[in-house]
């Protein structure tokens, strides 16, 4: 099977598992939105679990993960399997003890880690000290997911991609159950969502052991191999890497806390925006970017750089075919979604108007943070680690300034616009770097096709701007969003078929693909 196919299977698994989270995600945040609003205990929630998220990022599911798969790529693309399960055990050992004193330090500083990450909140004692209470049971958290990324780099180095990419999903369904059946009878009723984050983190941890130990997974205790001082080297500017990005995150936390500034309610705004344009990125961004890694690192071990740039190039384009229309239909409908799936309750047209601010400025560097991600994970596949992690400290200098500068005029969305600016500026320097390290032209055969679907985008944006003033606005929001939302996609398709956009015909191949063909009746 050839890699492009091969990914694009592995795609099409991680965007169906992908799916179902998001759309209990989806369910999850309305029910959040109706029951806290964008007041105290949701801004509580939201600070204390984005601070193990980001250690998540930083130590296990970004650093550890990306070391880890290309060298397992490496020694699984030799035949090396004795090694390459000796390996994963020396990594597990390694990352339990460093997991495990992550969480326990992280919830004992947990007054002075709220404090750094949201300053605004300390001159709210009682906002204060929830944040700090619900970060404390939070931090075990790092704990549980991180080893859930262990097994998740695992599995997709045995390109296995279905059960890992679940684990999302099982962790809705808790905060789900939380939400329906034990908010509304404890008291904060966020303390009951706290806790079912970590009874999910447990579920989503158990159900991949069992798979693992089926492709041949055993462990004993083992803390030295040759491929782990491989991943650790790797992994340092990994570490680096992740933390640049992560100081993104945290600003914006910070920025987003000074209330007299950006106005109250704002990180759970910036929250909500921010789920809603992960959703078309973690369908097809994210979930390409992830199911390419093992397939690049097997090409870079061959040394076949001709089908590397191959790979690498068809990913992107068929990235950018899905990615710029779902900016166009974000920037358009953010605030008929934002109204249709979660202004009622607690959650008012003001929280709507806020949380659709910041999509639209969000929206604008959607494509580009879902091909920064396939670059990074290219250079990652390259064994070169630095590139990116020179690429993302100018990234996130630029972001800092500009969100100190935007954020004063347009509020919220002055620190949405300085993230869609600062990716779109790394995309373009990892771009042209990988353009310099392969030694081939790359915006040349990227910029026609990508120009192609922009325009369609163009085109759709404007014909579903039109029909929702015209037609769907007056009718009921759950008929007429759907409505535009599917001539939206007919124009697109229509559109891409006129400028005689080539990934259209593949998308199509794909969905065909996907489609099960009877079986032949044998005599």
């Amino acid at each position: 099977m050839s890699a492009s196919k091969r990914i694009a299977q592995s795609t099409s698994v991680l965007a169906v598992a992908t799916a179902i989270s998001r759309i209990l995600g989806l369910v999850r945040d309305r029910l959040m939105a109706g029951l806290f609003g964008t007041m105290l205990e949701s801004q509580a929630f939201v600070v204390a679990f984005r601070i193990p998220n980001l250690l998540r990022d930083l130590v296990a599911e970004g650093a550890v993960t990306s070391a880890f798969v290309p060298v397992m790529s490496w020694y699984r693309a030799r035949g090396q399997t004795d090694e390459f399960w000796a390996l994963s055990r020396a990594l597990l050992s390694r990352l339990v003890v460093l997991l495990c004193a992550v969480g326990l330090i992280g919830a004992l500083a947990a007054p002075q880690v709220v404090a750094l990450v949201a300053p605004g909140f300390v001159h709210h004692p009682e906002k204060f000290a929830l944040t700090v209470r619900l970060t404390r049971i939070l931090f075990p958290f790092i704990t549980l997911v991180g080893l859930w990324a262990y097994f998740m780099g695992l599995l997709n180095s045995l390109q296995h991609f279905a059960v890992p990419a679940l684990g999302p999903a099982i962790l809705n369904v808790a905060m789900i159950a939380a939400c329906v059946w034990f908010v509304p009878v404890i008291h904060p009723g966020v303390l009951a969502l706290t806790i079912s984050v970590i009874i999910g983190g447990v579920v989503q941890l158990a159900v991949q052991v069992p798979v693992a130990m089926r492709l041949g997974f055993r462990w004993h205790w083992r803390w030295h191999h040759e491929g782990s001082s491989r991943i650790l080297r790797l992994m340092g500017p990994r570490l680096v890497g992740s933390a640049v990005y992560q100081v993104n995150v945290l600003v914006d936390t910070a920025l987003s806390s000074l209330q007299s500034i950006v106005g109250d309610g704002a990180p759970v705004a910036l929250y909500f925006a921010n789920r809603m344009v992960q959703l078309p990125l973690a369908l097809f961004g994210t979930a390409s970017a992830q199911a390419s890694l093992p397939s690049l690192s097997e090409q870079a071990a061959r040394q076949d750089l001709a089908g590397f740039r191959s790979t690498m190039v068809s990913v992107i384009r068929m990235v950018g075919f899905i990615m710029l229309p779902s900016s166009a239909g974000l920037i358009v409908l953010a605030v008929p979604l934002v109204q249709t799936l979660f202004e009622y309750g607690a959650f008012d047209h003001r929280s709507t108007l806020m949380t659709a601010q910041a999509i639209i400025y969000y929206a604008l560097g959607l494509t580009a943070y879902a091909v920064s991600k396939i670059l990074t994970g290219a250079f990652y596949a390259l064994h070169d680690t630095w590139t990116p992690v020179r690429s993302a400290m100018l990234a996130v200098a630029i972001n800092i300034a500009l969100s100190v500068a935007l954020m004063w005029p347009l509020k919220l969305g002055g620190l949405a616009l300085a993230a869609a600016i600062s990716n779109s500026l790394n995309a373009g320097q990892l771009l042209w770097r990988m353009q310099r390290r392969l030694g081939v032209e790359l915006f040349r055969p990227l910029a026609a096709p990508l120009g192609g679907m922009a325009a369609a985008s163009l085109v759709m944006g404007v014909v579903c701007w039109l029909f929702w003033r015209a037609v769907a606005s007056r009718l009921s929001p759950w008929l007429g969003l759907p409505a535009t939302i599917l001539l939206s996609l007919i124009c697109y398709v229509a559109a891409c078929a006129l400028l005689r956009v080539q990934e259209l015909s593949t998308a199509l191949r794909w969905l065909t693909s996907l489609t099960p063909r009877p079986s032949r009746a044998t005599n």
